[in-house]
């Protein structure tokens, strides 16, 4: 049964038409959500959102996370230099599923310009109810212990 409940959200300046749509829906699915994001006109740095994001996730403030910025890309650098958090950028319904199924991935990253609004809310809603299957904990044991290495 999946527990998931606290979403830490974060977007950049590209997702200013959508970002409230994303949010709202996330509300109306009945998860909590701590929002990082930008709600401004102008230019940011994505990163900013990405690494608090991240940090939510590691401290366990939230139970996953949701980012998205022109590509999900972008996003996606930032958040994994954070100790300890998988994300994942996925293009489609396909690595929105295995990206938690084989690989834990802890936030999915989007692009608002590679997707639809309601691709993204479909790609989130597939990340959220998907569930790791523990088969693929030798391979998560080994990335955590490549990653206390570097």
């Amino acid at each position: 049964m999946n527990k998931i409940k606290r979403l830490a959200f974060g977007t950049d300046h590209t997702t200013t038409k959508i970002r409230d749509k994303v949010k709202n829906y996330l509300l109306s699915s009945g998860y909590e959500v701590e929002d990082f994001g930008y709600s401004g006109n102008s230019s940011c740095d994505y990163p900013d959102f990405a690494i608090e994001v991240a940090k939510a996730i590691l401290i366990k403030r939230a139970d996953k996370g949701i980012l998205i910025c022109g590509t999900g890309i972008g996003m996606c650098i930032a958040a994994n230099k954070v100790k300890g958090v998988i994300a994942a950028t996925c293009w489609d319904e396909n690595t929105a599923r295995l990206v938690v199924q084989h690989n834990a991935a802890d936030i999915i990253c989007l692009g608002s310009r590679t997707a639809s609004l309601d691709d993204i809310c479909y790609r989130i809603k597939i990340f959220l109810e998907t569930q790791f299957e523990k088969r693929h904990s030798q391979r998560i044991e080994k990335i955590k212990k490549i990653e206390k290495q570097y």
